[in-house]
């Protein structure tokens, strides 16, 4: 029996015959989509030790980037998707980030109070919710996320600095927004799609696609015409 094997969002998919398909699931992968979901309890006091003595203390722990065992993260708290779902998570290479900064004690500046916790909290468990009433000097997790990365991108001059550089944008299922009479007419479609695209659809207006003209070598009557193209003569209906 033949087998197909293919990959489709991270996922490789063996398919042996029609309708039948099984699906191997990268192992960091898995583990990072549950560690996201994780919700870790809140640090309520930290040691407010200097960056030289939080340095130190973890070189006397003996942690370095050789503890480092995952080779990223998605960053995809239930602490920031509970206010607003706007982004896909972003995939944090760990490791990689370790290696080139070769120092622990950048991203996990502080730990808590709590000698029996881990040297190595965390981020979302200082930082959770922003304008805590309780804890007014703590900055949120998003806050810290986006100082923390964008301020090191500005300082070493490489790494993205804006949100696209980060982020995918999290679109929505058109299922759910899309108003369309069963078996609408391309002009039904189009009126549709420009209810929410109107400024998508301007910008189009002015893109080599929409305004492209020039010698068409499969076009009847048109194959050395230099005026005939979408933005004079041929109709654009794609």
């Amino acid at each position: 029996m033949m087998k197909k094997i293919f990959l489709f969002a991270g996922f490789l998919i063996i398919a042996a015959s029609p309708g039948l398909a099984e699906v191997w699931k990268a192992p960091d992968q898995e583990k990072a989509i549950q560690r996201a979901k994780e919700a870790v309890p809140f640090v309520k006091e930290y040691k407010d030790d200097c960056i030289v003595n939080r340095r130190t203390c973890l070189i006397d722990a003996g942690i370095s980037i050789k503890d480092v065992t995952d080779v990223y993260f998605l960053l995809d708290s239930p602490v920031i998707k509970s206010r607003e779902d706007q982004y896909e998570p972003v995939r944090f290479a760990h490791k990689r980030h370790a290696a080139l900064a070769n120092d622990c004690s950048i991203c996990h500046h502080f730990r808590p109070k709590d000698e029996n916790a881990l040297e190595t909290t965390r981020c979302s468990a200082c930082h959770q919710d922003s304008f805590n009433p309780d804890h007014p000097e703590r900055i949120g997790l998003k806050a810290a996320y986006h100082q923390q990365c964008m301020e090191c991108h500005q300082a070493e001059g490489k790494g993205p600095t804006d949100c696209k550089g980060c982020h995918l944008q999290n679109v929505p299922d058109h299922k759910e927004l899309v108003k369309l009479a069963d078996n609408a007419d391309p002009i039904q479609v189009t009126k549709e799609c420009l209810r929410c695209h109107d400024a998508q659809a301007t910008d189009m207006l002015t893109t080599a696609h929409w305004l492209w003209k020039g010698p068409s070598p499969y076009t009847t009557g048109h194959r050395k015409d230099i005026m005939h193209g979408k933005g004079t003569t041929a109709l654009n209906n794609f």
